[in-house]
């Protein structure tokens, strides 16, 4: 009997080399390559730091409603514009090139504090909610007695992040460029939370970067202002300005023709089918394929989904959590510019290649990317799902017992 080799086995034969887990990277000197110039470089600090924030701020979750937060800033300025803005990512960037990207950027963290404290006078707080405001980089001195621990984190809502590192001072040398718009929202203490991030999603500014200002407690009724984890904060602008433009969209007239739309990034297949219909509907279905990072077995894998009707959602989407608010909004964003409605569901098959997480705005600007691909039309659903069911690597009735909108309409007819 031949025993098959544990994954420690798998990693000690290979030694990156010869790819066993299936694989076209080693996880692990993909991480070790990105930390070899920020190993250089942290010795060389000695317990002070001069140098450029995007800007941008990360702040915790653990101990809430204590969090720790406090500036980002980078080695260096190359790339500076771009290190923390995913909207505009370009999509040649491999896996590769965004964790070497976000390994530079440091975390800059204070001691705890309440999460209602936004007007709290301490020097941390109050360069932070000042840098983030800024529409261009900006300078920070930052002084710390701890060593850094290098490091380089990864989760499903953020984006990687570099070493965390705890101040003892900081000082912002270089004045901020506010944006006037920027600066008349945050200054109205008068508007809710809902209503500030959506004026600001109107005056274009990107999600990740009113997610960066709802984070530092910057928007909202002046008593109910407060700092927001950064994972929590991603979601929460996805969400708001997604239900704005829900509203907008059942005005419109509906869509004519099936249209479906397809994006591959980061071995991440997209397809997207928009229905004909009288209202809004939205189905998002996640899954992964075999030979995956959560699915090494090979066996068919569960499929998650999440779904909402014309009146949007009264819960959060447990299943498919924060990617759910993410794909939402890219195809209301579509919707929106088409001036039509429609019924939407949405298929995320997620393969190998895809062993180290990114964030949810992957999802967002993957999704962002297939709409706005060239797309086909079809005349019936049955020959558009037929055309995309020809594409997934999950038969498509396995997907009509998990949409409430292709269960209802059509699996007898395509069965």
């Amino acid at each position: 009997m031949v025993r098959l080799p544990t994954n420690q086995e798998l990693c000690l034969r290979c030694k990156g080399g010869k790819f066993l887990c299936g694989l076209s990277y080693c996880p692990i000197i993909l991480k070790t390559k990105a930390l070899l110039p920020v190993r250089k470089i942290l010795p060389k600090l000695n317990n002070e730091y001069y140098g450029p924030s995007p800007p941008s701020l990360f702040v915790g979750r653990f101990g809430y409603p204590k969090v720790r937060l406090g500036p980002m800033a980078a080695l260096n300025w190359e790339n500076i514009q771009v290190v923390d803005e995913p909207d505009i990512w370009q999509t040649n960037m491999s896996l590769e090139d965004i964790v070497n990207l976000r390994a530079k950027l440091f975390r800059f963290m204070a001691e705890p504090i309440k999460v209602t404290d936004v007007t709290s006078s301490t020097k941390v707080l109050e360069i932070t909610q000042e840098q983030i405001q800024s529409s261009s980089p900006v300078d920070l001195e930052v002084k710390f007695s701890k060593k850094p621990r290098l490091d380089i984190n990864f989760n499903r809502f953020t984006q990687p992040m570099g070493a965390r590192i705890k101040i003892d001072s900081i000082q912002l040398t270089t004045t901020p460029k506010v944006d006037h718009q920027v600066e008349r929202v945050v200054n109205d203490s008068d508007l809710n939370a809902v209503s500030a991030v959506t004026e600001l999603y109107r005056t274009e500014a990107s999600v990740t970067q009113i997610s960066r200002i709802l984070s530092a407690g910057l928007l909202g009724l002046a008593k109910s202002r407060k700092f927001v984890p950064t994972r929590w904060s991603i979601t929460a602008v996805d969400d708001m300005t997604g239900n704005y433009l829900r509203k907008k969209i059942q005005d419109y007239p509906e869509i004519q023709d099936f249209m479906v739309f397809h994006n591959s990034y980061l071995d991440n297949d997209f397809w997207v089918l928009f229905i004909p219909g009288r209202e809004w509907h939205f189905d998002y279905h996640e899954t992964w394929k075999k030979k995956s990072a959560w699915n090494l077995s090979g066996f068919t894998p569960g499929i998650l989904t999440d779904t909402e009707g014309p009146n949007g959602r009264k819960t959060y989407a447990t299943n498919t959590v924060g990617g759910y608010y993410a794909a939402r909004l890219a195809v209301q964003e579509k919707l929106m510019q088409m001036r039509r409605k429609a019924a939407v569901v949405a298929f995320r098959e997620v393969g190998k290649g895809y062993a180290i997480p990114l964030g949810v705005w992957q999802v967002r600007e993957n999704m962002r990317r297939a709409v706005n691909n060239p797309h086909k039309c079809f005349d019936d659903l049955q020959q558009a799902l037929r055309f995309i069911g020809k594409n997934l690597t999950i038969p498509m009735q396995f997907y009509f017992h998990k949409s409430p909108i292709l269960n209802r309409k059509t699996l007898n007819a395509f069965l």
